[in-house]
């Protein structure tokens, strides 16, 4: 069975609470993941959370069982996906893959949300942002509902709340179409882990 991984990742200060000048606009609503199903009608300014749970109880998803997880991994993966590694202006009725300043520029917006320095190579960006702790439903919910990405300062409290049942992920769909989702993931059961993630403390 997958392993547990955190499904967030540090960011700076809790106290910062500037609002985003600039409002990205929103991808096709038919590029969706919660487009894809029949029977159901998507919210696309819903949050993430609430819009899976609709999306499961309308499928009979059973929360915290092996398909829960797995649907809630995937969804989370082509949201990601959808928000920050597809051009908006393709073909929606075509398939395309990113190409390489698309991914890199999905990178380096995956930065400026949680307030670090954009790197210059993506290999860069995905360095940086494991040093932080964010959720990573946060960061698609602020393309959704264009809400500032909650950031964690206490480690505990992080690691507590991305460890319950019901916030699982399925580690085999993470590595899918790209690898987008498990290259933000934190592995978080190995107590040394929180060495990595202390916050200096100023003066």
């Amino acid at each position: 069975m997958d392993p547990s991984p955190s499904s967030q990742y540090q960011s700076q200060d809790d106290s910062q609470d500037d609002s985003q000048d600039d409002t990205i606009a929103p991808p096709p609503s038919s590029q969706s993941h919660f487009a894809k199903f029949q029977n159901f009608t998507p919210s696309h300014t819903a949050p993430f959370d609430a819009e899976f749970a609709r999306l499961a109880l309308s499928q009979q998803w059973l929360p915290g069982s092996q398909q829960y997880t797995k649907q809630r991994t995937i969804a989370m993966r082509e949201e990601l996906k959808t928000h920050y590694f597809s051009s908006q202006a393709l073909d929606s009725t075509r398939e395309a893959e990113p190409t390489e300043e698309e991914i890199l520029q999905g990178y380096r917006d995956l930065c400026i949300e949680v307030g670090i320095p954009p790197g210059i190579t993506a290999a860069e960006c995905k360095e940086s942002l494991k040093k932080k702790l964010v959720n990573i439903v946060d960061l698609i919910d602020a393309r959704r509902t264009n809400q500032k990405v909650r950031v964690w300062r206490d480690f505990q409290a992080f690691r507590k709340y991305t460890l319950q049942k019901e916030h699982r992920i399925s580690v085999d769909e993470a590595k899918k179409d790209g690898g987008y989702l498990s290259s933000l993931l934190q592995h978080l059961r190995n107590p040394r882990d929180q060495r990595r993630f202390r916050m200096k403390r100023p003066g």
